[in-house]
Parts: C-alpha cells; sequence; structure tokens
C-alpha cells in the first residue's frame, strides 16, 4: 500500500482562510519578533549590554527571563511566519508574558511602558483584524 493509497482519516483541519492585511500584519511582526529574539541572543552573548547589564552581571531573575525571551521570541517568529496557528498562540503567550513581566512584576524587572504599550497595540491590532476578515467572510 503506497502512501497515496491510504485512507483519509479525517485528522487534518482545513487551513484557515484569512485576509491578506492579516497575513502582511503577521509576517511584519514576525521579523519583529525576529530581531527581538536577536537582540536578546546578542546580550547573552556579551554583543550588547541588556537593561539588566551585561549577561552576567544580571540577577538571576533578568538572566531567566532574558534566556526565556531569546527562545520564545524566535519560535513565534517561525511560527507567525509561516502563519500555523501556533504561531499566533506563542506571540501572544510572549507578549503577554513581557506585559506582565513590565507590570505584575515591576519590582523586580522595573516599569518599561514603552514594552507594554507595543506589546498592547499589537495584540489590538491583530484583534482587529481578525474581527474585520471574519466579519468580511460573513457578508
Amino acid at each position: 500500500m503506497a502512501i497515496s493509497d491510504k485512507p483519509d482519516m479525517g485528522g487534518a483541519a482545513e487551513p484557515q482562510h484569512t485576509t491578506p492585511y492579516l497575513d502582511l500584519y503577521a509576517r511584519v511582526l514576525s521579523g519583529l519578533m525576529l530581531l527581538f529574539g536577536f537582540r536578546q541572543w546578542a546580550v547573552i552573548l556579551g554583543i550588547v549590554g541588556g537593561v539588566g547589564g551585561t549577561f552576567e552581571a544580571m540577577t538571576g531573575a533578568w538572566q531567566v527571563a532574558t534566556m526565556h525571551f531569546a527562545v520564545v521570541d524566535l519560535v513565534a517568529a517561525v511560527g507567525l511566519w509561516m502563519r500555523a496557528s501556533w504561531g499566533n498562540v506563542v506571540w501572544i503567550y510572549a507578549a503577554l508574558s513581557e506585559i506582565a513581566l513590565h507590570t505584575v512584576f515591576s519590582e523586580t524587572f522595573d516599569v518599561d511602558l514603552l514594552v507594554v504599550a507595543f506589546h498592547s497595540i499589537t495584540i489590538a491590532g491583530f484583534l482587529l483584524l481578525l474581527f474585520l476578515g471574519r466579519r468580511a467572510a460573513k457578508a
């Protein structure tokens, strides 16, 4: 039995149909997340200094956060670029994590309103484009 002869098990979902604007938005966001991830790696490698100074001089909490975002930002970038549904989830997780870092845990990580505003605006923009795309699909 060849692979092409196997019966369809019905497990694969049909790809989501999104608007070109949402696809473009996700691709631009993917590029930004890629840059954020590369910046975190540059901090880890000592090429640039981070908010807490050099990576070796950072507190343990800052080191863990830097390593976390070095991985999560790059994974989100790949998922957003591929337009996979898990890419949206990882990106929203990364954005909400960083918002929480600079608001809820501001005693440890300081308040960074620019980061909070950026992630809040990008999530709101994504939800708006998603809403408009779904509304246009119904019409």
